[in-house]
């Protein structure tokens, strides 16, 4: 007979070590946008402008098209409170279209679109969420 104390810690262990097998996994195929999302989280939860300023590939679409000199609008629509704090609890969605592979957050109205060119990754556009 099986005490209710080892049927409990098996039911943990097990999920346990599949979320690591899974871990292990992902980072024998990290594209590098693993190290990334932990700077650009880091950068959002310390509303640290500049260091998101950076991480952005301009001109980038939100709204309409917008350059680095507009980033104070980008910043007051795209990174408001609640933005940020949606930001910093999200684990963004890999897409691969055509070989090319991207990465999506959502927030409330908008998605956060991010990619990969010569510079390494970048939020590539804003876009809404429907």
């Amino acid at each position: 007979m099986t005490s209710i104390g080892s049927v409990i810690c098996r039911a943990l262990v097990v999920p346990g070590l599949l979320l690591s097998a899974g871990t292990a996994m992902a980072a024998k195929s990290d594209d590098g946008f693993a190290a990334f999302w932990t700077q650009f989280r880091a950068a959002v939860a310390k509303s640290d402008q500049k260091a998101v300023s950076q991480m952005i590939k301009f001109p980038v679409l939100y709204i309409d098209e917008r350059q680095e000199s507009d980033f104070p609008v980008i910043w007051k629509g795209a990174f408001g409170k609640a933005q940020r704090a949606c930001l910093t609890k999200q684990n963004p969605v890999k897409d691969t279209y055509e070989g090319t592979v991207s990465y999506s957050a959502f927030c409330g109205s908008l998605i956060y679109s991010f990619g990969k060119d010569g510079a390494g990754w970048k939020l590539t556009d804003f876009g809404e969420n429907d």
